[in-house]
């Protein structure tokens, strides 16, 4: 139990960590905000259970990150060494070696209940944000498949020049900064588009973002495996992400992190499905691959560019990328959204990773 004398040290240390003002909160100055792990209230076996409402509307005046603690229940001094965020122990600590693929399934700190369609913090740590480089302003996402390129669809890119778009990664939740993994910045070097995309249909919509130096490799920013060439996932039930819109009349994008799974659908059942709201005419491309038509489970406007991935046949605990968001007819139809096949790319990929690594430059 903590004594009252104790208890304003454990507040100033805990301050000073977090170099941050005291946030008074649930309408009482005997409440502050913290991070979740740091109050004994809310959790089950040391992991934190939140409500997705709670998420969206915070914890009564706190950010999604932080829980309104009574200051008598935060934890004791010296309980804080294995509560410390990541990066700030020892500063000597070798980053993490990882396989490609992994999942954080449960998050870090906390884990969401009540909604199914949102990752857990950390949960796919390979999924990036694209970023105005001038406004911080979302605008696509993408997959870190080395600790210095990101994969991503070439219509999300446009014509932009470098130094218009910035790389995020280690990014959950939008609206707040509290999260105990921190997310990186970083610049773009070059940007190399399919020669041969085509607008109008899709084809080899890909695109290669080369960064300005390579991130470290942590607990929340990883790299997705890539398949080899002509990988066959239809029946599969695979997982793609982002940060666009729920629906298709929603204003606004979603803040955190969504996570959603859909099946691969083979070519020639999805072309007969997209030509009822297209036309008798179209023709699906052999770069393209298809996934999804279930009723409210789709990617949305705002995530062009994100991963679809799907797990890996050796070892179905880690994850392949399938495809990238693409285009589709709305949002959430009966009808599969359409990706760019990664296997299908495998050969562009390893070509331009070699041509336009630091070394051949």
């Amino acid at each position: 139990m903590v004594r009252p004398h104790g208890l304003l040290s454990i507040l100033c240390l805990f301050l000073a960590i977090y170099g941050v003002k005291a946030r008074f909160c649930g309408r009482s100055m005997d409440n502050i905000c913290v991070p979740r792990q740091f109050c004994k209230i809310g959790s089950e076996n040391g992991k934190h259970i939140v409500e997705f409402q709670e998420l969206l509307n915070g914890n009564r005046g706190c950010p999604s990150t932080d829980f309104c603690c009574p200051k008598s229940e935060i934890r004791d001094i010296s309980s804080f060494n294995n509560l410390i965020p990541f990066q700030l122990k020892n500063q000597a600590e070798n980053p993490i070696q990882r396989e490609c693929g992994h999942v954080n399934k449960q998050g870090l700190t906390f884990a969401i209940s009540g909604y199914e369609d949102l990752a857990q913090e950390a949960e796919l740590p390979w999924v990036v944000a694209l970023l105005d480089a001038a406004s911080l302003n979302y605008k696509a996402a993408g997959s870190l498949i080395a600790p210095d390129v990101v994969l991503t669809a070439t219509h999300v890119t446009g014509k932009l020049k470098e130094n218009q778009l910035i790389v995020r990664a280690g990014e959950w939740d939008f609206n707040t900064n509290t999260e105990e993994q921190k997310h990186v910045d970083v610049a773009i070097r070059k940007i190399v588009r399919h020669p041969e995309f085509v607008f109008q249909n899709g084809a080899n919509n890909v695109a290669l973002l080369f960064l300005a130096k390579p991130l470290e490799l942590t607990r929340h920013i990883n790299l997705i495996c890539l398949p080899p060439p002509n990988r066959n996932f239809i029946r599969s039930r695979c997982i793609v992400s982002g940060w666009g819109k729920k629906n298709m009349q929603d204003n606004i994008y979603m803040n955190i992190l969504k996570k959603i799974e859909v099946p691969v659908v083979d070519s020639q059942t999805c072309e007969e499905q997209l030509q009822v709201p297209y036309s008798s005419n179209f023709r699906l491309d052999n770069s393209l691959l298809c996934a999804g038509g279930e009723i409210g489970k789709d990617a949305c406007m705002g995530d062009g560019g994100a991963p679809l991935v799907c797990p890996l046949q050796s070892d179905p605990q880690r994850y392949e990328q399938a495809g990238i968001v693409n285009f589709g007819y709305g949002c959430g139809n009966p009808i599969p959204g359409v990706y760019t096949d990664v296997s299908k790319m495998r050969g562009w990929i390893d070509q331009q990773i070699q041509a336009n690594s630091p070394d051949e430059g």
